[in-house]
């Protein structure tokens, strides 16, 4: 192999954010973890679209990462145990694809784009690959909001669908669960009854130390003090 003559001034770069570096990164503890990440991050990043995402075969298919696993990484095994050590770290997020010859996981990077995709596939308004179901791919038994509206409601419409990812924006995920629960408690087995119970926890509490997010009215309530009505009229 020919030695490496240096970077060009101007060429193509991956961006990798400041806060994997301080927060992700000294939690790594083999190479197959920061490879998985890597190779994740530069080859999603080549993809146009919402849905950018990639399997561990794609992955696999690469030469040059397929090169580096096998140097520095225990090889296709490595990139496996990676690929999982990324998903417990939250560095990454993956759904099962299944249906019509396919069946796999497909890996995305933990960000917003990311997880409005999936949220958007689980609801039927987004296609990751034709044909293929979307199912989450988690590293703990928590099911996601879409899971929980489906086991106690029904199926999930477009309208019900944006509602629902507003409330996975909103409140914590053990809320939302909880919520869910106590609403089949009560037999009241419909969307409007949870909301109303987050909505209440929001204001009154739950006992949880995760707050759910404000909104901007929230925030804009609390810098300028009081009702808003009064400056509604000014708009």
């Amino acid at each position: 192999m020919s030695e490496f003559q240096g970077f060009p001034s101007v060429g193509k770069g991956t961006a990798i954010p400041n806060l994997f570096f301080e927060t992700v990164l000294p939690r790594m503890q083999t190479p197959d973890e920061l490879l998985a990440f890597l190779w994740v991050a530069r080859l999603t990043q080549e993809q146009k679209g919402e849905a950018r995402c990639v399997s561990d075969e794609d992955i696999w298919a690469h030469a040059p990462a397929r090169d580096s696993f096998e140097a520095m990484a225990n090889g296709r095994e490595g990139l496996r145990a990676g690929l999982r050590a990324c998903l417990d770290k939250g560095a990454l997020l993956a759904v099962r694809l299944s249906g019509k010859g396919v069946d796999q996981a497909a890996f995305f990077l933990n960000n917003p784009q990311s997880r409005r995709a999936i949220s958007r596939a689980r609801a039927g308004q987004l296609t990751i690959r034709p044909g293929a179901a979307v199912t989450p791919l988690r590293v703990d038994d928590r099911p996601d909001i879409f899971s929980l509206y489906e086991d106690h409601i029904g199926t999930i419409t477009p309208l019900v669908a944006e509602k629902l990812m507003a409330a996975a924006d909103t409140y914590p995920p053990d809320w939302i669960e909880d919520a869910f629960r106590e609403a089949a408690e009560h037999n009241a087995r419909n969307w409007r009854y949870v909301e109303r119970i987050l909505e209440s926890w929001s204001m009154e509490g739950h006992g949880h130390e995760t707050a759910p997010r404000s909104s901007f009215e929230e925030q804009k309530r609390r810098y300028l003090g009081g009702d808003l009505g009064n400056l509604a009229r000014y708009r």
